[in-house]
């Protein structure tokens, strides 16, 4: 294995961010991250470049423990580059902002001028090599730092929501560039992303992340949804009810369809006589009870099926039974935008 992460979590102050248990990567694939804002993608990127330090756990990297002392890192990221969400470009030429990290490695002159033609091409830029990086768009700027990137010839490239904040059209490109770099470089390319069809397209493992853990409620609680917008809070449409969502990206239109994940951990739920039930929930039965993984698992039907997963305390403080009238409440954290 490239990675093995054995029981690493990572805390600031009294605040767990990050918490898995056990996790590998193999060499030479494509591995998407996906989850909502604050789900611990960046910070598990950020312990995959040697970056930063678990606080407790091991992370292995090619069978050997990660040692976190100044020139055993040095040593281990000249295997790995991380290209961050928003990425920081010198001012000066696309050429000067390649160049920079061949010339900290000691890259002779000849092999550096081979290299950056060679990661222009790819990122197609051939043409941006003398242009001053401050009038490049915010895709363009993406491509270059991407270049940078790979010019260094990276055994694995890292990329923190590679295409946030571009349009279609360079959101396209970037996918390209990272599937070049793996089939025909073999450069092993782990991405995050807030978009399931971006993981389908291009990766061959999917991870879902949600609040610091990996979770296996990926293919559950899909719907298509359409689009309505109130003002500066966007809404979707779901069982005759309105349900907010957030859409870094833009990519939602009012009154166009889009596909969610609703997060089963992050979905309340209530009996119809307990007392009054706040407007946005929505009223439904359950249809299914069961055991799993020291949770219960219920099965509600709102005009369609809607699972949630219960600790087993929140159930025996409160049991609920088959055929009982209840309201499920959604949180907009918990609603994450596939396509």
């Amino acid at each position: 294995m490239l990675y093995e992460l054995d029981k690493v979590t990572r805390t600031f102050g009294s605040r767990t961010v990050l918490e898995i248990d056990s996790l590998s990567f193999e060499a030479r694939k494509i591995y998407a991250l996906i989850g909502p804002n604050g789900a611990g993608k960046t910070t598990l990127l950020n312990q995959l470049a040697f970056l930063d330090q678990p606080s407790s756990g091991q992370l292995q990297f090619k069978s050997s423990a990660v040692v976190y002392d100044h020139s055993s890192l040095t040593r281990l990221r000249r295997h790995v580059v991380l290209v961050d969400q928003s990425p920081i470009l010198f001012s000066g030429s696309v050429w000067r902002n390649i160049e920079f990290g061949l010339k900290v490695r000691k890259i002779p002159k000849k092999e550096r001028t081979r290299r950056i033609l060679h990661a222009l091409e790819r990122v197609t830029m051939a043409d941006f090599a003398h242009r001053d990086v401050h009038g490049l768009s915010g895709g363009e700027v993406k491509r270059v730092a991407l270049a940078r990137a790979l010019a260094l010839e990276p055994e694995v490239l890292l990329c923190d929501e590679p295409t946030a904040n571009v349009d279609r059209e360079h959101q396209e490109i970037i996918l390209k560039i990272l599937f070049h770099a793996n089939s025909v470089r073999h450069t092993t390319i782990i991405f995050s992303t807030h978009y399931l069809s971006q993981s389908r397209q291009l990766a061959h493992h999917t991870m879902l992340l949600q609040n610091g853990r990996l979770s296996k409620n990926l293919e559950e609680n899909i719907f298509q949804l359409r689009v309505v917008r109130r003002s500066e809070e966007l809404k979707c449409r779901f069982a005759d009810h309105l349900i907010s969502f957030s859409d870094p990206d833009g990519m939602a239109r009012e009154n166009g369809l889009v596909r969610v994940h609703i997060n089963p951990e992050q979905i309340h739920l209530r009996a119809l006589d307990e007392g009054e039930i706040p407007e946005a929930w929505i009223a439904g039965t359950i249809v299914s009870l069961a055991k799993e993984n020291g949770k219960i698992r219920i099965v509600v039907d709102i005009g369609q099926k809607l699972q949630l997963l219960m600790s087993e305390k929140q159930f025996f403080n409160r049991p609920y039974q088959v055929l009982q009238g209840v309201a499920v409440g959604i949180e907009a954290q918990g609603v994450m935008l596939l396509s």
